[in-house]
């Protein structure tokens, strides 16, 4: 049999054979002896062993055998939450709504946002030897989390409500991250849509007329709000207002340079440093306009403590009605508890009637299943009622202390003058100069509306 020598690469992936000349001619069967005689088993290559028998050079070295490449595995993925794809692809502006085509990616706390498929190990290869070679593992992700975002069992979950943020960098590295903020440069307009963002909205322009904003703890307009409509949960602050009679804002605490023309309701105040003119204002607390010749002119003012401006009503004479006291929501909610208890204490008085009737049938034997079952409902009933009117009379005490209390705490301030036509209300007592007065604050006492002098030490609660 000829002589053959055999190396092997490092990687033990390459066999390579080499003639030895002694005189004797290589064979086939000689060949794969000697491979099996070494241990090379896998990735023979049958037509080199032919090449080899047919055509020997003593010189050559023949890639007799190859081993089996281990393949890779699927590199990792991220895949987002389908309303998320939809619109991190959206390329093109398919609403029928207009004013509803915000491409914000808003999320609420506890969302999955997107989810990581974990890399996967490809299949194993083997050496020329037939050792085993580990399948390699494809790429992991390079992700970036933000502060408002974790991961839980491969799912990426959001720790806030607010704007989700996906952006992918020159290196392959994926930021994501839920903003509570979000900022918009120009006007709310068809270009924007509608806004509605679940944390601090900062817009750099107008909200134009018909559109709508709302935000959830912070609002900050640097521009002008037409007859839109603005909604606020925390602090607002506006630029100024021109509702032009349709506009509708809400916030719990309102501040802006003027307010013209429009409708405007605070949880707590409205603070304002210029001027109310022609304009539906309810407040929860205070209304005050801090400007050094700040009016309120036109239009209804209403706060539950205080109304105070340096100027009340106009020298034309317009009506402008000022009102101090509780609000009406709390009055309404007082007369709905009266009448529900007045319904159903004569629904009591009737059921204790008919519970009445059916005992003394009980006693004389005289009441069958059917008037039994009847008389175990209206006692249940009655029950129920009897324990709705005693926390319905609670209530009304509370709100009845409340109007109550506020009497104290009413005032409306005029620190330069308040003018004819205009009608100061102070828990419905009604006042109207006939003439100019200055300098005064008013204020109820017993069934009254009594005008004081008005100094800057004048201690009024706030």
């Amino acid at each position: 049999m000829a002589k053959y020598n055999l190396r092997i690469s490092e990687d033990g992936m390459v066999a390579s054979l080499k003639l030895i000349d002694d005189g004797r001619p290589p064979t086939i069967e000689g060949i794969k002896s000697f491979l099996k005689e070494k241990g090379v088993v896998v990735g023979i290559k049958p037509e080199v062993i032919e090449e080899i028998v047919s055509q020997p050079k003593y010189d050559k070295e023949y890639s007799i055998a190859y081993g089996i490449p281990p393949k890779v595995g699927q590199d990792a993925q991220l895949i987002f939450q389908q309303n998320i794809e939809e619109k991190l692809n959206s390329t093109v502006n398919s609403y029928v709504d207009l004013k509803e085509s915000s491409q914000l990616i808003i999320v609420k706390r506890g969302d999955t946002l997107a989810e990581i498929i974990p890399p996967t190990q490809g299949e194993p290869g083997k050496t020329v030897r037939g050792e085993k070679i580990e399948g390699i593992v494809g790429k992991d992700l390079k992700l970036k989390l933000g502060n408002n975002v974790e991961v839980n069992n491969n799912k990426i979950i959001s720790k806030i409500d607010g704007k989700f943020v996906s952006k992918e960098e020159p290196n392959g590295e994926i930021n994501l991250d839920v903003s509570d903020e979000h900022k918009i440069d120009g006007n709310i307009d068809y270009s924007t849509g509608n806004v509605r963002f679940p944390g601090k909205l900062f817009i750099n322009g107008d909200v134009k007329s018909g559109f709508f904003v709302e935000a959830i703890s912070y609002l900050e307009i640097k521009g002008v709000v037409e007859s839109a409509t603005v909604f606020c949960e925390g602090e607002a602050n506006i630029f100024g207002i021109k509702g032009a009679g349709k506009s509708s804002i809400k916030a719990k605490i309102l501040r802006s340079n003027y307010i013209e023309n429009a409708n405007v309701e605070a949880e707590e105040d409205v603070i304002v440093k210029t001027a109310i003119v022609n304009s539906n204002i309810k407040a929860g607390k205070h209304v005050i306009i801090e400007g050094g010749n700040g009016k309120i002119s036109g239009g209804y003012t209403l706060a539950t403590n205080l109304i105070e401006a340096e100027i009340l009503g106009s020298e034309m004479g317009v009506r402008t009605v000022c009102e101090a006291g509780v609000l009406p929501d709390l009055n309404e909610e007082l007369i709905k508890l009266e009448q529900k208890i007045a319904l159903d204490t004569e629904n009591l008085r009737k059921l204790s009637s008919i519970i009445k009737g059916i005992q003394i049938l009980k006693e004389k034997g005289k009441a069958d299943a059917k008037r039994l079952e009847y008389y175990r409902k209206c006692l249940n009933t009655y029950k129920i009622l009897l324990s709705e009117v005693k926390t319905d009379k609670e209530k009304l005490e509370e709100i009845k202390n409340k109007i109550q209390s506020s009497i104290e705490s009413a005032f409306i301030i005029a620190k330069k003058v308040v003018h004819p036509g205009t009608e100061i209300i102070i828990h419905k007592k009604k006042f109207i100069p006939t003439k100019p007065m200055t300098k005064v604050v008013f204020k109820l006492e017993g069934e009254e509306i009594v005008p004081h002098g008005y100094q800057e030490e004048t201690n009024v609660p706030r």
